[in-house]
């Protein structure tokens, strides 16, 4: 599988996870919101998307492109990590949340749903950017050596997680939370 696609297949995971978030936090009657599950929402969006997917853009991807002539400094690369780091403050937040929440202060919950809402909104337009315009960017700047090479390390580098957690956390939890979700 090619790095985009593998970078690619991620996104779709990450926008079914939000989609599931939007449901969840969108219901009516916020007492039936399974908190347990939102931690696990939250979870899956520090390791998969942030620690196993930005990391692989931010480590590979935009550091072989600006190799290749691209800036970090302005341009698409500096709005993605930009993102990336207005994300991250989303999810802290959702944490202080979590966590107030836990201590009883029950109108912490309006700071958990807006910090994750603001993320989804953030992440679904993300995303729109990195598939339709800088992804097909990298694909037409870097040598097919480079995109070869990406490719086997993303392959090695999912294959290899701690306890297979990619595969076996993560890519499970969007399948059950999908199946509870989204039918």
């Amino acid at each position: 599988m090619k790095a985009i696609e593998i970078l690619v297949g991620e996104h779709d995971n990450i926008l079914k996870m939000i989609e599931i978030t939007t449901i969840i936090l969108n219901k009516e009657d916020k007492t039936t919101v399974n908190i347990d599950h939102v931690e696990k929402i939250i979870d899956f969006i520090k390791n998969f998307a942030d620690k196993y997917h930005h990391l692989k853009e931010e480590d590979m991807l935009f550091l072989e492109m600006e190799k290749h002539g691209m800036s970090r400094e302005s341009g698409p690369i500096a709005v993605m990590l930009h993102e990336h780091n207005e994300g991250r403050n989303y999810i802290k937040l959702a944490v202080e949340g979590i966590e107030k929440l836990k201590q009883g202060d029950v109108a912490a919950f309006a700071q958990i749903r807006e910090n994750l809402l603001a993320y989804c909104t953030l992440l679904t337009n993300h995303i729109a950017k990195e598939n339709n315009i800088l992804y097909p960017m990298s694909e037409r700047i870097l040598p097919a050596n480079v995109l070869s090479a990406m490719s086997d390390d993303f392959e090695i580098s999912n294959a290899n997680t701690f306890e297979n957690e990619y595969y076996d956390k993560y890519l499970k939890l969007v399948e059950d939370f999908s199946e509870i979700y989204l039918n």
